[in-house]
């Protein structure tokens, strides 16, 4: 009787450890062959940004900070990329430019606006990113990103280009009627001071029923014979006051050798420039400027 009751509880137990491995061992079949396998999809992001972001590069209007951008997500996610570029738009023949890989979901190319001999760069040149296959990430391929360069030489004959370089985006647009919106008191009440001001100046000078100009108006000064060079920056430094361009923008527009050249650096103000210089369009005073 004994030997039996042991014999059957030894059964019972072992029959219980049987059966526990095998649900143990149908676990680690379905749990670990998947946590192995497992590959997280990646989101991939490709965008152009810098003054090449609108398709154009303009030596003295555009800065050379051109570059392309390729955003992982996860930002764990590791991926090697190529930047390819043709130079012959019609017939694209694609070279690598550039490779690398993400760090913290991030690479960013530089593309430089300028070759080998540091000389501004000329025509149509396409780029595009190729992303390669990483796990079950396949690979891709960007949107092709088409630029064009133009010299400066190039700009300054070119009147598409000044016109295209003169027409303001709607946002851009907007701020500026508002800025100027905000500016038209301070103007109104400068020309109802213009008046006395003249009256004053005839007053002394000896020279009545002609009025003088003065930097308080929208007339430049030499608005009836060409202007010397110093004359002309001391009108263009006070365009570019009254409409509060940079000094570093001001300083190229004086230094430029035509009205074309100067247009192009203004590039989206130049009307506006031209206004606040002798309230005329910039067809009709730049000439006379740069006589």
């Amino acid at each position: 009787m004994t030997f039996v009751t042991t014999y059957a509880g030894d059964s019972m137990k072992i029959r219980a450890l049987l059966t526990s491995s095998v649900l143990l061992a149908g676990l680690l079949t379905v749990v670990v062959p998947g946590t192995v396998n497992a590959a997280k999809k990646q989101t991939v992001k490709i965008f152009m940004t810098g003054d090449c972001a609108d398709g154009q590069m303009v030596e003295g209007v555009d800065e050379d900070d051109c570059e392309i951008t390729v955003s992982m997500t996860p930002k764990t996610a590791k991926r090697s990329a190529v930047l390819e570029v043709a130079y012959d738009a019609d017939e694209p023949e694609w070279e690598e430019l550039d490779a690398g890989s993400t760090r913290s979901g991030r690479l960013i190319f530089g593309v430089s606006s300028t070759d080998e001999d540091d000389v501004w760069m000329d025509g149509v040149v396409l780029y595009r990113v190729r992303v390669k296959k990483s796990g079950i990430n396949k690979q891709m391929t960007s949107k092709e990103y088409k630029t064009a360069y133009t010299s400066a030489d190039a700009a300054a004959d070119d009147e598409d280009l000044l016109e295209d370089l003169a027409t303001e985006d709607p946002e851009e647009q907007a701020f500026n009627e508002k800025m100027d919106s905000a500016k038209k008191d301070n103007q109104q009440k400068i020309n109802q001071q213009q008046p006395n001001q003249d009256i004053k100046q005839n007053n002394n000078g000896g020279n009545k029923g002609q009025p003088q100009n003065n930097s308080g108006g929208n007339q430049p000064k030499f608005e009836n014979k060409p202007p010397t060079p110093e004359q002309r920056a001391g009108e263009f430094n006070r365009a570019c006051g009254s409409i509060q361009m940079s000094k570093d923008t001001c300083n190229k527009v004086i230094a430029a050798k035509n009205g074309a050249e100067a247009i192009a650096v203004l590039g989206p103000d130049s009307e506006k420039f031209c206004q606040a210089l002798a309230k005329m369009a910039c067809k009709d005073v730049m000439p006379f400027a740069f006589p």
